[in-house]
């Protein structure tokens, strides 16, 4: 037996409610006045608005399992169509699950009733779970029907047919089939059961209960954190980055006094690479050869951002052999267009992938 609970709210003729816990009706008044909420309560209970079955037309229908939702709804609004007097644009139409033959319960209702129940809900401050017709909360015999008299009316339920008419009409619509009138006990005993696993919910399409997110501060706090951590290994990333470019750019230094002091003979010290080796450069009546293609090279590559020197060769016909790695080819090419800014001859070669990077080949000569 299900352990949920349950407060059905019984509208039409003679109005009431009843409260059911663990299958068992705990507590049953008439009319609304003594209705009462504890909202703090651990334990919810499921709201059921229970609507006259005189005020809705259930049908046995043949929809199968496995369609799609908009494929049975248009299956259902056909059936509706040929069923219903009234328009479609005024009824309201809901279906159950499909047992294993493939049939469901089909209802059909007017949205005018859909919409008076539900304000009669929010009058007494309810917003109901589901809308049930009374005949549907009955179980049904192996054979024959069960008939349930209340508020003046008699609910039937069979197998594949319920209803709910004065009782004239429904022992005309009984006829000789076999009938076993249920008590207010009976009912009671079966409406747990038939709650726990409800055929028929009309709150559906339209009428759909919407739902209500509530703030969870645990899950405030699991995304206060998440968004630190982000923030944290941004950041991270921004000084690992400035980290990296700062000892490529000591290790462009110390490579330039380490060429200058090869370059330049003598115990002199190296202070300034590029204007010493310019300076040794005129004093032996040379023209444009390594210490100026190198210093505007390292001038381009320090100047171009991501871009990291790899590999310089300065070969004896005064050409430069330069490997470079960046991110993508924009930075190599920015860095191509230094150089050429800077006065040198830049010829491109080869570009290939490594671990992420591209790797640029280039040939420097002076003009």
């Amino acid at each position: 037996m299900s352990e949920e609970r349950f407060l059905l709210l019984f509208l039409g003729e003679e109005p009431g409610w009843m409260r059911l816990a663990g299958g068992r009706c705990v507590a049953r008044k008439p009319g609304f006045d003594t209705l009462a909420f504890d909202p703090d309560t651990d334990d919810p209970e499921m709201v059921i608005l229970v609507v006259p079955g005189s005020d809705v037309a259930l049908h046995w229908a043949d929809i199968p399992a496995g369609l799609a939702p908009a494929q049975t709804m248009a299956a259902a609004r056909i059936m509706a169509d040929e069923v219903s007097a009234e328009p479609l644009e005024a009824t309201h139409i809901a279906f159950g699950q499909a047992d294993e033959e493939g049939h469901r319960w089909l209802a059909v209702t007017a949205r005018a009733k859909m919409d008076s129940w539900l304000g009669a809900a929010a009058a007494l401050g309810i917003d109901p779970d589901g809308i049930v017709p009374e005949p549907v909360l009955m179980a049904p015999p192996e054979t024959g029907v069960h008939v349930f008299r209340r508020a003046g009316l008699c609910s039937v339920r069979g197998q594949t047919r319920a209803f709910a008419a004065e009782p004239e009409i429904a022992a005309l619509l009984i006829g000789d089939e076999p009938s076993e009138a249920l008590g207010a006990e009976d009912f009671e005993g079966e409406v747990g059961a038939m709650l726990a696993d409800a055929p028929l919910n009309l709150r559906q399409g339209d009428y759909a209960k919407r739902r209500q997110w509530k703030l969870d501060n645990a899950y405030v706090r699991r995304v206060a954190l998440l968004a630190a951590t982000i923030l944290l290994v941004t950041l991270l990333i921004q000084l690992t980055m400035i980290a990296r470019y700062s000892f490529a750019a000591d290790a462009l230094e110390r490579e330039a006094m380490e060429r200058a002091r090869d370059a330049i003979p003598g115990t002199v010290e190296i202070v300034n690479p590029e204007t010493q080796l310019r300076a040794q450069l005129a004093g032996l009546g040379g023209g444009p050869g390594y210490g100026e293609q190198a210093s505007a090279a390292f001038a381009a590559i320090r100047d171009t951002a991501g871009v990291e020197l790899q590999a310089m060769i300065y070969d004896a016909d005064n050409t430069l052999q330069l490997t470079a790695a960046a991110p993508g080819q924009a930075e190599l090419q920015a860095l191509q267009q230094r150089m050429i800014a800077a006065g040198l001859l830049v010829t491109p070669g080869a570009v290939r992938d490594a671990g992420g990077l591209q790797i640029g080949e280039f040939t420097v000569n002076a003009p």
